[in-house]
């Protein structure tokens, strides 16, 4: 008797003992989520945070969108995912979207028999069981996250005890780095047109010139300003005015790529940073840019045009503000030769105003 009271005290220590280190893990866990930079390394670390929590062997974790019903595949730590997999509907169909639904955890102890498993062939014979967790806090759902094991896994009480707590302090570890992140974004864009501000645009582009010196790149601007919207807003009202000012800076956004980065300058003008790209690249989208708006408002009330001008580093300059003062002087030439033209000057070319 005194034996079995005694195996019994010691399972009970194992299992305290387990628990307090599980609890100091996730106590980590959260210090580093606090820490974490970009949401999508924030959701990578916390897939792997889970998998290292449970002793398991992959991860996956998925967020809500709200306006097509669907749970959106966001990382995937351990396995591979197919085509059709990445985007689950949020219903009763699979596995992610029951838990999300009932906002409770659900585990699958053989996965290749269950019906609301939508992995293929290859990757079910890989895994045998799954636990699968809501991100939730109260009313707010944001998604769920699964974790995988090669061995069949019948997850204990303490296991469930343990996942619900962490799953909690990612849900407001999300909520938080989502508020923070739109702040963020509030603080370095501007209103009108989305486009960053000039206080970023200083930032970036010192960021960016120092880049492309490290690694012996080229760096170019595009320096865009709206020909005649003194007279638009003169003869139609400053509302037609900032209503074109949006179109074209959304042709803008939609004519570069995601590493290029377009700020509003001042009123009427649009400067945007084109990272690794040469003279002639940089002249390339310009006049792509340039046609587009000529091309969008042809035939309309407003006679809208753009005037462009290039600097490359280092061919134009070396210098942050000098490389601006550049794209900004060719701009101003481009007014001179007409209006509606893209600009890039020699070192050599003279300027006359």
């Amino acid at each position: 008797m005194m034996r079995a009271g005694k195996g019994e005290a010691e399972k009970k220590i194992r299992m305290l003992t387990e628990k307090t280190k599980q609890l100091r893990t996730i106590l980590e866990v959260n210090k580093k989520i606090l820490m974490s930079s970009p949401l999508s390394q924030l959701l990578s670390y916390i897939v792997y945070s889970a998998i290292n929590l449970l002793k398991a062997d992959a991860g996956t974790l998925r967020l809500a969108d709200r306006r097509e019903n669907v749970l959106l595949l966001k990382t995937s730590v351990g396995t591979r995912r197919a085509p059709h997999t990445r985007r689950l509907p949020i219903d009763e169909n699979s596995i992610a979207g029951r838990t999300f639904l009932r906002g409770k955890p659900i585990k699958c102890l053989n996965i290749s028999r269950s019906s609301l498993y939508p992995w293929n062939g290859v990757e079910t014979e890989k895994f045998t069981s799954l636990l699968t967790v809501p991100l939730k806090k109260g009313n707010i759902n944001l998604g769920v996250f699964s974790i995988y094991t090669k061995k069949r896994r019948n997850f204990s009480r303490l296991d469930m005890e343990i996942i619900k707590i962490f799953a909690s302090q990612v849900t407001l570890a999300i909520i938080n780095r989502n508020y923070l992140e739109k702040v963020y974004q509030a603080a370095i864009t501007e209103d009108l047109t989305g486009l960053y501000n000039q206080r970023y645009l200083y930032k970036r582009l010192e960021e960016e010139i120092n880049r492309a010196r490290r690694f012996n790149h080229f760096l170019s601007l595009i320096f865009i300003d709206l020909d005649n919207l003194k007279k638009i807003n003169d003869s139609f009202g400053h509302l037609a005015g900032d209503k074109i000012l949006k179109r074209i800076s959304k042709i803008v956004r939609e004519s570069i790529r995601k590493i290029d980065l377009p700020a509003r300058y001042g009123g009427d003008e649009i400067v945007v940073i084109l990272p690794e790209t040469d003279t002639s690249s940089a002249y390339v989208l310009a006049e792509r840019i340039r046609k587009r708006v000529e091309n969008t408002f042809s035939g309309t009330n407003f006679s809208v045009t753009v005037s462009i001008g290039v600097a490359t580093y280092p061919e134009h300059s070396l210098e942050k503000m000098d490389l601006l003062h550049k794209a900004d002087l060719a701009m101003y030439v481009a007014k001179q030769r007409g209006k509606n033209r893209v600009v890039s000057l020699s070192s050599r070319e003279s300027i006359t105003f």
